[in-house]
């Protein structure tokens, strides 16, 4: 139930969901209630499920209608629009413009946040180096595009997340078949793939970076190092792992993202940002201006003691907290890695899986489980959204957490998922 507050103004917090969940009471803790807008043009059912509507003020639903979400909104003195996932940045943005507030991200750039395309090339007219990409409206286009590219080749969803319909392609062939299944498909929010974009398939190390930024200054709250493995041609995320700013090249990721934020214009509030190391140098993945995704902020505010959510709406409410607070500079009291499972066969569980065996973990800190108990659907791991859960792994002993991450391997291998598989 929303907070008796003294203060009266109120954030507008757009599709509250995931990591997003969690802005209202954040926004509570300072004194401020907080309005959810379910933007109803993009809608992803595994957001859905994480929506809490008994956190907010009021719950309004946005299908279009501009004047009438502005009528809605009328009784309320609104300091904050802040988004809650990639589905509420538009919204988010253009909501903040028609209400005059000063903390918000420019509007007329709020394709380029959004969209992969106009991302890279609004970082290629910023000077900001990427590699190489394009964009493919059939099949045809796409092999002939690959092929004169040369190389293996990324193709995805110009505005999905989570991974959802990311193949990495070996060939031209590859290439032209990924681009005709993701064509004939839809987002996780349910849009039409009518255009893809293919990306040069970059090596090194991949890093995740969240910031938060006030009046157009950044600061970095946390950057992850990522492992992937290929499931087929889909890279799935195998585990996260915290690192510091003063770890060799980390510096150098930190500088780049600065330079894509100023040129995505991301000026007020979280960023999430993924970031390779090439041989040439950082390079752009993605990046969105709402914070990460399933992010425990319990198991991070234990291996930092800082929370990330709480930072944004300090940074939010009080923009001199971002000039004072050294986040970057935070030490890492304890090491951390966020495990993703990994399913490897589509069906339905013969059996509970056995999660009290993940708890006994020397390391093990908390478990999000969506699905575990037999007669459960499972689907062979592509992607975030198929994997049928994820953990936090957080220890003073690093050793101890690769021993235990290596241990959540082998029990997959070896009978943890019982699984009836789909007959078709």
């Amino acid at each position: 139930m929303p907070i008796h507050s003294m203060n009266d103004r109120v954030a507008v917090i757009v599709d509250g969901h995931s990591t997003g969940a969690l802005l209202a009471p954040a926004f509570a803790a300072f004194g401020i209630n907080a309005v959810h807008v379910e933007n109803r043009t993009e809608r992803s059912a595994a957001h859905l499920r994480t929506f809490a509507p008994e956190n907010y003020l009021d719950c309004l639903s946005f299908g279009g209608d501009w004047a009438a979400l502005l009528t809605e909104l009328k009784p309320y003195r609104i300091g904050w629009v802040v988004a809650g996932t990639d589905s509420g940045t538009g919204t988010a943005d253009r909501l903040a413009d028609l209400l005059g507030l000063k903390e918000r991200n420019p509007a007329d750039s709020s394709t380029a946040r959004r969209d992969k395309l106009a991302m890279q090339q609004a970082l290629r007219e910023a000077g900001v180096p990427t590699a190489w990409f394009a964009s493919a409206r059939s099949s045809l286009e796409a092999r002939r595009l690959a092929a004169e590219h040369g190389g293996t080749v990324v193709v995805k969803p110009l505005r999905s997340g989570g991974t959802d319909g990311v193949s990495v392609c070996h060939d031209p062939e590859q290439v032209a078949l990924a681009v005709e299944a993701l064509t004939a498909s839809r987002t996780i929010y349910g849009e039409v793939n009518d255009v893809v974009l293919l990306q040069e398939h970059l090596d090194g190390d991949e890093y995740m970076v969240n910031t938060i930024s006030a009046d157009g200054r950044h600061r970095v709250s946390e950057v992850w190092r990522s492992e992937k493995t290929l499931v087929g041609s889909a890279p799935v995320y195998d585990y996260t792992e915290l690192v510091t700013a003063d770890q060799p090249g980390v510096g150098l990721v930190i500088d780049y993202v600065r330079s894509i934020l100023d040129a995505l214009d991301i000026r007020w509030g979280p960023a999430h940002t993924e970031v390779i190391v090439t041989t040439d140098g950082p390079r752009l993945v993605e990046t969105a201006p709402r914070l990460q995704g399933t992010l425990d902020i319990s198991a991070t505010t234990r291996a930092t003691g800082r929370n990330l959510v709480a930072d944004t709406v300090h940074a939010l409410v009080d923009p001199a907290f971002l000039a004072l607070a050294a986040l970057c500079d935070t030490p890492l009291l304890r090491p951390i890695l966020g495990v993703s499972f990994i399913c490897p066969v589509s069906g339905t569980l013969r059996s509970d899986l056995d999660w009290a065996r993940m708890r006994s973990l020397p390391s093990f800190h908390s478990l999000l489980a969506p699905v575990g108990r037999a007669g459960d659907p499972v689907r062979r791991t592509s992607d975030l959204f198929t994997r049928p859960g994820a953990l936090y792994l957080v220890h003073t002993d690093r050793a101890v957490l690769k021993r235990d991450h290596a241990t959540i391997r082998a029990w997959e291998r070896n009978g943890f998922y019982d699984v009836e598989p789909d007959r078709t």
